[in-house]
């Protein structure tokens, strides 16, 4: 039909060890996000069976694993790691081929209270960390305990994080590190945040002994292009700057329309889009109220990238607390990530957690540079003149803003019977805002499909 968007079909096809649980019919599906949540999705759904057509605004895949070039270097614009544990991510990572280019190196935290940074990495440095009286450096580590043992625990959700760690490490600790560690990461909207979401963080960072951090030899722009290669390898038709204006019911399926007017006739749609930008493309869609009614606001994130000739700081992250800076912290990405594969430079990340519609986040670039660079000088004086590089990004939607009793609110993934389906990081929670936990949830929710598009049928 005039006006539609091609988009190639798929041969039945397996990567890794995954079984090709859809024999009939072989359905069309539309996958909304090119980020490493619809880059999974996409690969499951090609290893059950399906034609999958995806669809990215931008015009480069990878979302927030987006990549920039300085001096022909490709660096990422957010600040990411792995773990040992992201079996899910690792399994993509090797199922593309990619094991063998992984790097892990031991990392540490530092944790900046005004002039001074104190290593905070093992219960020694916590019974030393002078900031804290003794009786609040105990509570400080029954809370990492208490998170090892409870950390998932359902009832957490019912209560605020600021009231499970006052009541744990008391009023001091709380004032002096958590609140504002809390307001950093999410802002004024701290005090409605469930304790479930706090002691997840902590479960997933703090129980797997000690503490390494692993990377991609090419960085992340290496997986999504393994990503890209594999999908369009096995038919599977990738769209880049093909903005969806709206989705609409049609026939037994449903109709993407893109924003420069074409459209395409699908199956079965699964958006891996935030939940304020589904709600409003499926506003025609006849959404149930569970998921049309449901208010979810997020956290944005400015991220400056600077590069220096020489390292300032032995430790992944340092939390700035007090210090009269404008970021909030440190992410030396150079002790994860070879030197070889940044050509000698440091990289590092200075990050300001702020909506987006602060003033913050819609300072020009040069300001928030000034600014960002500002804060470098002062923590690290030792920069000067070493700075080599300087670049600012943006990321409206990154962390949702969680309330309490979000768990009995969380949307369904199967929106619309047989036709309309959702992965986005609004159905994470619990879970950790993670790119891991994002494909573990893509591996349930392509099951889920399966199952009910053999139901519809």
């Amino acid at each position: 039909m005039n006006g539609d968007v091609n988009h190639a079909s798929a041969e039945p096809g397996a990567s890794g060890n995954c079984e090709l649980l859809l024999k009939e019919p072989i359905l069309d599906l539309a996958i909304l996000g090119g980020g490493i949540s619809g880059l999974a999705s996409a690969r499951r759904l090609l290893d059950r069976g399906h034609r999958v057509a995806l669809y990215e605004a931008d015009e480069r895949l990878g979302g927030l694993a987006g990549t920039f070039s300085h001096d022909g270097i490709e660096l990422e614009k957010f600040y990411h790691c792995m773990l040992p544990t992201d079996g899910a991510l690792l399994a993509h990572v090797a199922e593309l081929g990619l094991a063998e280019r992984m790097a892990w190196s031991p990392t540490g935290m530092g944790f900046r209270v005004r002039d001074t940074t104190y290593p905070l990495n093992t219960p020694l440095d916590l019974l030393r960390f002078a900031p804290l009286r003794w009786r609040d450096r105990l509570r400080l580590g029954l809370l990492a305990v208490q998170a090892r043992l409870v950390g998932t625990r359902a009832e957490l959700d019912d209560i605020t994080a600021a009231e499970f760690v006052r009541k744990t490490v008391g009023e001091h600790a709380f004032e002096l590190l958590w609140k504002p560690l809390l307001a950093a990461k999410i802002g004024d909207h701290y005090p409605a945040l469930p304790a479930l979401w706090l002691t997840s963080r902590l479960h997933r960072e703090k129980n797997v002994g000690r503490e390494r951090k692993g990377c991609l030899r090419g960085g992340y722009r290496a997986l999504i292009d393994a990503f890209a290669n594999d999908l369009t390898g096995r038919g599977a038709a990738v769209h880049t700057k093909s903005a969806i204006q709206a989705l609409t019911r049609s026939g037994d399926g449903m109709r993407v329309t893109l924003a420069d007017g074409r459209s395409a006739q699908h199956d079965a749609v699964l958006s891996t889009l935030p939940l304020p930008a589904f709600q409003r493309l499926a506003a025609n869609c006849d959404l149930p109220p569970e998921v049309s009614a449901l208010s979810l606001d997020y956290q944005g994130v400015v991220s400056g990238v600077f590069l220096t000739e020489r390292p300032l700081t032995r430790y992944y992250w340092a939390p700035w607390v007090d210090c009269g800076t404008t970021s909030q912290g440190l992410i030396a990405m150079s002790n994860v990530v070879p030197l070889e594969q940044t050509r000698g430079l440091h990289v590092h990340y200075l990050v300001n957690y702020t909506h987006r519609s602060s003033e913050l986040y819609a300072l020009p670039d040069a300001e928030m540079l000034a600014r960002h660079e500002a804060d470098l000088l002062r923590v690290h004086p030792e920069a000067k003149g070493a700075i080599i590089g300087r670049h600012v990004f943006r990321a409206p939607f990154v962390e949702p803003m969680w309330t309490v009793g979000y768990a009995k609110r969380k949307p369904p993934h199967i929106v619309l019977p047989g036709r309309l389906y959702l992965a986005s990081t609004a159905q994470l929670y619990p879970r950790v805002n993670s790119w891991n936990a994002c494909c573990e949830m893509v591996d349930e929710v392509a099951a889920l499909i399966d199952a009910d598009l053999r139901g519809a049928r």
